[in-house]
C-alpha cells in the first residue's frame, strides 16, 4: 500500500513555528540582500562585457567593410555598409567566414607544439601510473604524433578502438536480413512484371518480432513503412564527376545512423565499366557518419578519422582492400579511388596499400578531404576539390602540395572553389557532398586549368554507358552496438514533430504516390535546415508540370516554415519509366530569389522513347531562378 500523509485540520502556527520564522527572517534577509548585491554586480559586469563585445564587433564590421570595399573580393557575398542590424550581421558573418578556415589551419599547425608538452607529461606519469601508460611514451611535436598519443590513451579507456576485423556482405543481403519487408518491396519495384500494386507476402518475417518470439501478420500499411523510397533510388551508373559526388551523397544516406529505416554500416560502392577490352573500376568510400568517441559496428566514424590521422590502418581501410579483392579486380585493371571527407582519407590510405595487394590504382579523386599530410604514392594522379571556406580540408594544418607536372611521377592538382552562399547560413553546410557535386559540375563545364582538363580526360574511360554498380556493406566484427551520429541529442540534428510527419503524410496523399521517405540528409545544402524527400510515383508527367510543382513547393515550404527551413530536396522515380530518376533542389539565394536545380539521372533501364517524350530539351542539369514571391503565400501551419 502506498504511504500517504493522513488528513488533519490546520490549527495555526505553533510557537516553535513563529520562532523559526522570525529567526529565518533575521538570518535570511541579510543573506538574500547580499546575494542580490552580488547578482547585481555580476549583471553590471556582464553588461559591461556585452557593451565591449558589441563595440569590438562594430569595429570589426566597419574594418571588414573597409577592407572589402578597397579589395572588392567577390566571395562569399557583397558586404553593404553596416549601418543597420541586418547589414551589420552580414558584415560580421563575412568576417567570421573569412577568418574561421584560416584560424582552423593555424590552430592545427600549432596544436602539436602546444599540446605535445602535455602528451610528454602524460607519458612520464604513465611510467608511475599504469593506467596512463600508452604508446607512444614520448610524443614528437607534430600533429600525427599527438593523434597517435590520443588514440593510444583512448584505447585504454574503451574509446577509439579500431583493431577489429571487417565483416563484408552484399548490401542487399544485409537489407534482407534486417528489413525483409523493405527488401521484398524493392524486388517488386525493380520487377517490370510485378503488376501495378504491391502486396506483401502473408508470411513475411518480422525480424524484431521474431527475436521477441512474437507472431505478427503482414504490415497493415506496407507503403507507409519508412525506407521504401530511399532504398529504391540507388543509382546504377556514374557518368560524370558530378554524378560521382551525387553518388557519394547516396551511399552516405544509405548508412545514416540517425535514420531508423537504414542500416548502421559503411557502404562501399564499386562501379565497373569495360572500355576497349579492359575493365575500368571506380571504388567509392563513405564519409564520417558518427562522431561518437566509442567505436560502433559501422567503421566510418570518428575513430576511423583519428586512426587514419595518426597514420594507422583503420578497419574501413582493411574492409576496402578486402572488398576490392572479393570483387575480382585483377592486376593491371585501372582503378579510380574516390571519396568525400573521411572517404577521401580512406581512398588515400588504400592507394598506399593497393600496390602490395595487387591492384593498379591510377587516379585518386577526393573532395573536402584533409589531404596535406596523407602520403600519395608515385603514379597515382590525384584531383582534390576544396571549398575555400570549408574547415575540414584545413583541419590537418597543411596545404596540399602543388604537383602540376603531368609528365612527372607525382601529380596532385588541387582546385579551390566557393559555391553560392546565403548570408546567415551555417559554415558546416560547405562541407557537404551535394555542394561539392555542384562545384564538380562547374569544373567539368569549364576546367580552371590545363592540368584539370587533362585529368578529366583521363577519367572519361571510367564514366559512360555499360557500367555495373555493386554496393557492399562493411561492419566491424564483434558485438559492437550501433552509435548515433552525435553522442548527445542536438535539436538541430534530429527533428521530428510537424516537419517530418507532416511532409510524409502530405506527400503520400498526393495522387499517384506509392511511397515517401522524408529525412534530414547529411548531404544537405547551405541552408539552416534542409529536408529531403524521396518519392516513388506511378508516373513522372504530373511532377514535370511547372504549375503542379509550384503548388507542391508552396505546400512543402509552408510545412517547413516553423522550423526555419529554407530549402527542400526532392527525388522521384516512376513505376512506368524505370531507369529515370528526377531530382530537384529548391534553395533561397542571398537576393531573396529561389534557385531550383533539376537533374535527371539515366541508367541502363531507361528507354530512349521515354527520355525523348519526357525531356525533349535533353537531360542536362538545369538551373531555374524564381522570383522571391514565386511560391507565395507560404502559410505558417503552426500558427506561429
Amino acid at each position: 500500500m502506498l504511504s500517504q500523509l493522513p488528513p488533519r485540520v490546520w490549527r495555526g502556527r505553533t510557537p516553535g513555528g513563529w520562532a523559526g520564522l522570525i529567526v529565518g527572517l533575521i538570518v535570511g534577509v541579510p543573506i538574500a540582500f547580499g546575494l542580490g548585491l552580488v547578482l547585481a554586480a555580476v549583471g553590471v559586469v556582464v553588461a559591461v562585457v556585452a557593451v565591449v563585445v558589441f563595440l569590438l564587433a562594430l569595429a570589426g564590421e566597419w574594418t571588414w567593410y573597409a577592407i572589402q570595399r578597397a579589395a572588392r573580393p567577390p566571395y562569399p557575398f557583397p558586404v553593404p555598409a553596416p549601418r543597420r542590424r541586418r547589414t551589420r550581421r552580414t558584415a560580421l558573418s563575412g568576417l567570421y567566414l573569412a577568418s574561421a578556415p584560416r584560424l582552423t589551419g593555424g590552430l592545427a599547425r600549432v596544436a602539436g607544439w602546444v599540446l605535445a608538452p602535455l602528451a610528454l607529461l602524460i607519458g612520464l606519469v604513465g611510467i608511475v601510473v599504469p593506467r596512463w601508460r600508452a604508446r607512444p611514451y614520448l610524443a614528437v611535436f607534430t600533429l600525427p604524433a599527438l593523434l597517435r598519443k590520443t588514440v593510444a590513451l583512448g584505447r585504454r579507456r574503451g574509446l577509439l578502438r579500431d583493431g577489429h576485423d571487417a565483416v563484408l556482405l552484399g548490401y542487399d543481403d544485409l537489407l534482407e536480413r534486417r528489413f525483409p519487408l523493405l527488401h521484398d518491396f524493392l524486388r517488386w519495384w525493380d520487377d517490370p512484371r510485378g503488376g501495378d500494386d504491391y502486396t506483401p507476402p502473408p508470411g513475411l518475417p518480422d525480424v524484431p518480432a521474431g527475436l521477441l518470439g512474437l507472431e505478427l501478420g503482414p504490415s497493415p500499411d506496407p507503403l507507409g513503412t519508412p525506407g521504401l523510397a530511399a532504398g529504391a533510388m540507388r543509382r546504377r551508373s556514374v557518368h560524370t564527376l558530378r554524378d560521382l559526388l551525387l553518388s557519394q551523397r547516396e551511399i552516405d544516406d544509405l548508412c545514416d545512423p540517425d535514420l531508423d529505416e537504414r542500416i548502421d554500416t559503411a557502404v562501399i560502392r564499386l562501379v565497373v565499366r569495360e572500355h576497349e577490352g579492359v575493365r575500368h573500376w571506380i571504388v567509392q568510400f563513405p564519409s564520417t557518419k558518427s562522431w561518437h568517441p566509442r567505436p560502433g559496428i559501422a567503421p566510418n566514424d570518428l575513430t576511423a578519422d583519428l586512426v587514419i590521422g595518426a597514420e594507422h590502418e583503420a578497419t574501413i581501410t582493411r574492409a576496402a582492400i578486402e572488398t576490392m579483392r572479393e570483387a575480382g579486380i585483377r592486376e593491371g585493371e585501372p582503378v579510380v579511388l574516390a571519396g568525400f571527407s573521411l572517404g577521401g582519407m580512406v581512398a588515400a590510405q588504400v592507394a598506399v596499400r593497393a600496390r602490395a595487394a595487387g591492384f593498379t590504382v591510377t587516379h585518386l579523386v577526393v573532395a573536402g578531404t584533409p589531404l596535406g599530410r596523407l602520403a600519395v604514392p608515385d603514379g597515382v594522379r590525384t584531383l582534390a576539390i576544396e571549398h575555400v571556406l570549408d574547415l575540414v580540408p584545413r583541419i590537418d594544418g597543411r596545404e596540399n602540395a602543388v604537383r602540376l607536372d603531368l609528365d612527372g611521377p607525382q601529380v596532385l592538382v588541387t582546385v579551390k572553389a566557393g559555391p553560392p552562399l546565403a548570408p546567415g547560413f551555417r559554415l558546416g553546410a560547405l562541407h557537404q557532398a551535394v555542394a561539392y557535386a555542384d562545384t564538380a559540375g562547374v569544373i567539368e563545364t569549364d576546367p580552371p586549368g590545363a592540368p584539370v582538363a587533362v585529368l578529366l580526360g583521363e577519367l572519361r574511360p571510367f564514366f559512360g554507358e555499360g557500367q555495373r554498380v555493386h554496393d557492399r556493406a562493411a561492419l566491424r566484427a564483434g558485438s559492437l552496438p550501433a552509435r548515433a551520429a552525435v553522442p548527445l541529442y542536438l535539436h538541430s540534428t534530429v527533428e521530428e514533430g510537424i516537419t517530418r510527419g507532416s511532409l510524409r503524410q502530405s506527400l503520400r496523399r498526393l495522387a499517384g504516390v506509392y511511397a515517401v521517405d522524408v529525412y534530414q540528409s547529411r548531404g544537405g545544402l547551405a541552408t539552416t535546415i534542409l529536408w529531403s524527400a524521396d518519392v516513388l510515383v506511378r508516373a513522372l508527367e504530373p511532377w514535370l508540370a511547372p504549375t503542379r510543382r509550384a503548388a507542391i513547393y508552396r505546400g512543402l515550404l509552408s510545412l517547413l516554415g516553423r522550423r526555419r527551413g529554407v530549402g527542400i530536396h526532392l527525388r522521384l522515380q516512376a513505376r512506368t519509366t524505370p531507369g529515370l530518376t528526377w531530382e530537384a533542389t529548391l534553395q533561397r539565394m542571398p537576393d531573396g530569389r529561389w534557385r531550383e536545380t533539376i537533374d535527371v539521372i539515366v541508367d541502363d533501364r531507361a528507354a530512349a522513347a521515354d527520355i525523348a517524350r519526357l525531356f525533349p530539351e535533353g537531360v542536362r542539369t538545369r538551373v531555374v531562378l524564381h522570383r522571391p514571391d514565386a511560391f507565395e503565400p507560404v502559410v505558417d501551419v503552426a500558427g506561429v
